[in-house]
């Protein structure tokens, strides 16, 4: 079993699997920013190449049930916070992301939040059917140097998006 740097590439989990010769891996923190993370792993295992990024209307239902899920578990107050990681998450790295966790961390209410995640997510859908990451590198982020890199093109997208 291997593990450990395994983000989102499917690339690096075959890399590791060949170098190590373990006949797992596993995979901790970046699948809870992508849980269809194992589904493009083992899709690139299979095929010796990338599947096609995600609709995105997949992913908004994913959010939904998500959410869903988590408000019913820790009710109204505590779960509009702590939810609040988890949309981040799903949205890092895609255009308009850094502007909208500002905005997501203002609101108070399941009702606003689930709302503004579903505004998000159809305002993507206008960009394209599919998820399209502003930069790939933005979207695998783990080491804090990277993701100043990605907070600060994030901000630069979401100036250019809003003009």
């Amino acid at each position: 079993m291997a593990n450990g740097d395994i983000t989102t590439s499917a690339e690096k989990a075959r890399h590791v699997l060949a170098v190590t010769g373990a006949d797992a891996i596993m995979i901790g923190r970046a699948a809870q920013r992508r849980p269809w993370l194992f589904r493009e792993i083992e899709y690139f295992l299979q095929h010796g190449e990338r599947m096609e990024s995600l609709r995105i209307a997949e992913i908004q239902q994913v959010m939904n049930e998500h959410l869903e899920d988590h408000y019913a578990f820790y009710g109204e107050f505590m779960s509009v916070r702590t939810a609040r990681k988890h949309i981040g998450w799903y949205t890092r790295g895609l255009s308009g992301a850094n502007a909208f966790q500002h905005r997501m961390n203002t609101l108070d209410t399941t009702k606003e939040q689930l709302l503004a995640v579903n505004e998000f997510f159809d305002a993507q859908k206008a960009l394209s059917d599919r998820l399209v990451y502003v930069d790939d590198e933005c979207g695998a982020a783990e080491q804090a140097d990277v993701e100043e890199t990605c907070d600060t093109q994030n901000n630069t997208t979401d100036r250019l998006i809003a003009a």
